[in-house]
Formats: C-alpha cells, sequence, structure tokens
C-alpha cells in the first residue's frame, strides 16, 4: 500500500493524472488482477480508457501503468505529460522510451526568429508594439482571470434568485471525480438515486414533461459513473425503451415463438426487453399504464425476482445492472375523466412491484423555460395552460412539445405570433377557445378547414 505522499503518486499528480489509494474493489484491466478497495489498499490512476466499452478512463494498478498510457482528458502519454525525473520515479528509474513532448522542442529552433535589441532603436514603433503585447501577455490573463470570476459569481447568483435550472453535476463517492448531467428535472436526483440502487421506478405525469428524456440521462449518468457509487459494471449496458399500447400481447414482451418451416418446430424469438434484463442496463416501460391487465402482469417478471422463464423454458436470468422504469399518465387506476381517458387498470400486485419507486414528474416552469430559450413563446403558453386548467379543460394538454413546435415555427420559418398561435390550437374546439377568452376573428381562423367557395 502506498500513502498519498507516496513519491509515485506525487510524480504522477504533477502531471495532471489522478491517483489515489483505492476504496473501491474492482478488477484491473491491465492485469485482470483484484483491486483491493480495504486495507492494504491497492493505489491506482486513472489513465484514458484503451480496453472495451464506452467509458473514457479506467481505474488499474500503478504497477500496471505503461509510459505509453494516456491521460483520460488531454491523451497526452505519461512519458509526455511527466518530467524525466517524474518519468525516472514513476517507472523505478527506467529511461523514457520517447522524449517528451515538451523537450523535442528545443529553444535553438526558435532563437533565429527572435528580434535583436541592436535594431530595437531604428524601429521605435515596434519595440513599443512589442513591449505593450509583452505586458498585455503578462497582465490580461490574470485580469480576465478575476473580471470573468466575478461575472460567473453574478450571473450564478441571478440564476439562484430566478430559482433557473443550472447544468446539474452528480458527486460520487470518495474522491472520484464529479459527472456531469447537464440540464435536468427538479426530480431528477430522486430518479436517479432510485435507479443507483437498483429499485424499480413509476413516474407519473402528464404527457411531454420530460420523463422518457430524464430516463435517458439517467442511462448516460450510470454509464459513466463509477460502480462504487452505482454506476454500470457491465462495459456494454442496454439502454431500451418499449412503448407500451393498448392491444400489446404478452409475446410482445417476452418474444414470440416462431415456427422452423423445415422441421415443424418451434424457436423463441428473443425481444430487447429481455436482452436489456440478461446484460444489463436501463428498460423503460413507456406509457405503462396503457396496457391491458394481462400483458402488464407479463411484465412482472422483468419487476420482480431474480429470473425470468421464456415461453421456450429457457430461464433468463437477471444482470446486476438492471434497472426497470415505468413511464404513466395515471397511477392505474383506470379510465377516468381528461386527456387520460383510455388508460387501464393495473394489478394491484404490478403496481406493488414500484413500492418505494414511486415518482410524481410534473410540468416545471423554470425547466421549460430553459429548455425553450424563448420567453414569448414559453410565457404565451404558460398563460395558456394556467387558462384551460382555471377553466376546467382537463383534457387539453399544454406541454413543452406545443411549445417546441411553436418556438421553431417563429424563428426557423419566420412565422408571426397570430400564424403560430392559432397553429397551436387548431385541435381546440369552439367552445374551448370561446371557454379561454379568444376572439371571434381567432376562432375562426383557428379552426377555419381553409376550403374555396
Amino acid at each position: 500500500m502506498m500513502t498519498q505522499k507516496d513519491p509515485k503518486q506525487a510524480a504522477l499528480r504533477s502531471g495532471g493524472f489522478q491517483t489515489k489509494n483505492a476504496n473501491f474493489d474492482a478488477v484491473c484491466p491491465a492485469c485482470d488482477g483484484k483491486i483491493r478497495g480495504k486495507t492494504p489498499k491497492d493505489p491506482v490512476v486513472a489513465v484514458a480508457n484503451r480496453w472495451n466499452g464506452s467509458r473514457k478512463q479506467r481505474w488499474i494498478h500503478i504497477s500496471c501503468l505503461r509510459q505509453e498510457d494516456g491521460h483520460p482528458d488531454t491523451g497526452k502519454s505519461v512519458v509526455a505529460s511527466l518530467s524525466k525525473r517524474g518519468v525516472a520515479t514513476v517507472f523505478d528509474g527506467e529511461e523514457p522510451k520517447s522524449p517528451p513532448k515538451e523537450e523535442t522542442k528545443t529553444p535553438p529552433k526558435e532563437t533565429p526568429k527572435m528580434p535583436t535589441k541592436t535594431k530595437a532603436p531604428t524601429m521605435p514603433a515596434a519595440e513599443a508594439t512589442d513591449a505593450g503585447d509583452a505586458l498585455s501577455a503578462i497582465v490580461l490573463p490574470s485580469l480576465l482571470r478575476d473580471v470573468t470570476g466575478h461575472i460567473d459569481h453574478q450571473i450564478a447568483e441571478g440564476l439562484k434568485a430566478l430559482n433557473v435550472p443550472r447544468a446539474l453535476t452528480v458527486q460520487q463517492v470518495g474522491d472520484l471525480p464529479e459527472v456531469e448531467v447537464g440540464l435536468a428535472h427538479p426530480r431528477f436526483d430522486v430518479l436517479l438515486d432510485l435507479a443507483r440502487i437498483r429499485s424499480n421506478i413509476l413516474a407519473v405525469g402528464p404527457a411531454g414533461s420530460g420523463k422518457t428524456f430524464a430516463a435517458e440521462q439517467v442511462f448516460q449518468t450510470l454509464s459513466k459513473m463509477d460502480p462504487s457509487s452505482g454506476g454500470f459494471a457491465t462495459e456494454t449496458p442496454r439502454f431500451t425503451v418499449v412503448s407500451c399500447y393498448g392491444e400489446m400481447m404478452p409475446s410482445d414482451i417476452v418474444g414470440p415463438m416462431v415456427p422452423n418451416v423445415s422441421d415443424g418446430s418451434e424457436n423463441h424469438r428473443i425481444t430487447e426487453a429481455v436482452l436489456t434484463y440478461r446484460d444489463g442496463g436501463l428498460l423503460v416501460w413507456d406509457e405503462f399504464d396503457s396496457l391491458q391487465g394481462d400483458t402488464a402482469i407479463a411484465a412482472n417478471a422483468a419487476l420482480s425476482g431474480e429470473s425470468w422463464t421464456m415461453p421456450d423454458g429457457t430461464v433468463i436470468h437477471k444482470h446486476p445492472d438492471f434497472v426497470c422504469m415505468a413511464t404513466a399518465n395515471t397511477f392505474g387506476q383506470g379510465k377516468g375523466r381528461g386527456p387520460y381517458g383510455s388508460r387501464n387498470t393495473l394489478d394491484g400486485a404490478t403496481l406493488n412491484r414500484f413500492a418505494g419507486g414511486v415518482i410524481r414528474w410534473g410540468y416545471d416552469l423554470t425547466f421549460e423555460r430553459a429548455l425553450i430559450s424563448d420567453d414569448e413563446v414559453v410565457g404565451w403558453f404558460h398563460d395558456l395552460r394556467t387558462k384551460a386548467e382555471s377553466c376546467g379543460l382537463d383534457g387539453r394538454i399544454v406541454g413543452p412539445r406545443n411549445m417546441m413546435a411553436a418556438a421553431r415555427q417563429k424563428n426557423v420559418l419566420g412565422w408571426s405570433k397570430t400564424q403560430w398561435t392559432q397553429q397551436a390550437l387548431r385541435d381546440w374546439s369552439e367552445k374551448d377557445l370561446r371557454t379561454i377568452g379568444m376572439d371571434s376573428t381567432f376562432i375562426s381562423e383557428a379552426t377555419s378547414f381553409g376550403g374555396a367557395a
């Protein structure tokens, strides 16, 4: 075990490499040996991934480090990143196989290009310019750094006051690097936490509120996170979205039995949902509450237990990195009034598979404003949504998809406000438009079929 003051770790850190005494158990991809996260802890270093998988970096034993291994961010090799003394320290006195890049640029090559002092008196203007440039090179970076830091602080404070969502980062355990997520829904952190502990998740909310988009963000985040923080350990996790519908059959979930025309036997054709269950990753049942009861029950195997029996008797075992998520517009209580009247009643046992994993996922005004980036469009739709709700028009969905379409019509096609607002309400009835206070001219044009006499 090395201490954090070990000269090898110090030399690697001087070149920008991350090192530590492992706080997790894993397998070193360089030697296939065990990385010990308990005393005596193994010293490890993060290098650019040269093995299979999509991760940018991998942790390996420092003793397995090669001179040509690259930095995860810069791509520069160890030899190019460290001094000769640093290379000798890390590799126990071994000479660099190739000189560091910074040392290949010898001063003599640039000496002929440098102006001589004897020429300065004959070119006073150039001398003043050179001096100014030199002074700018010294002072400007420091000045810009201070000013930029002050501006960034003011912007951050302003965003905080406005409650505008900022780019989200996820802190991993120990001293592992943060993972950037980007613009995220306020409920994303709960969704990610449940996925990290492999809970079954049911996100319930209106159409277009970003549930499926957030699921993909969770998949990307888990793919970047270290297994010790709940990330995927498998190198090739799958992301599968199954769009559910009322006529869906159980065979659409597990796969059909397909006859072999040559001998009359039947073979099972496995689905992407089952492959995700077997190989690990995130499986999303989109619009889960649109399934008929029998079909929803067929999906129970993916929500419970450690194995799934196929129609041909094959037993598929669940991967430790399998995460199951369902999105829905209702809580599975069946048909009712409003835009989701066609949703079905889900079996109580099926709903109980999501115990402790239900998330109420609503529209978020500040998230929509940041996502659409057009205050006029977003403001108009927010007012429309408020009017519709206050007038009891529960059947009218006003979500980000409507806003995105209107923003493209305005900013790409150059449509006027009258054009994109009328287009947004083409499917509304005259009665509904009158209810929210639209004038007769607007109603007449919005509901016109455009025919000629």
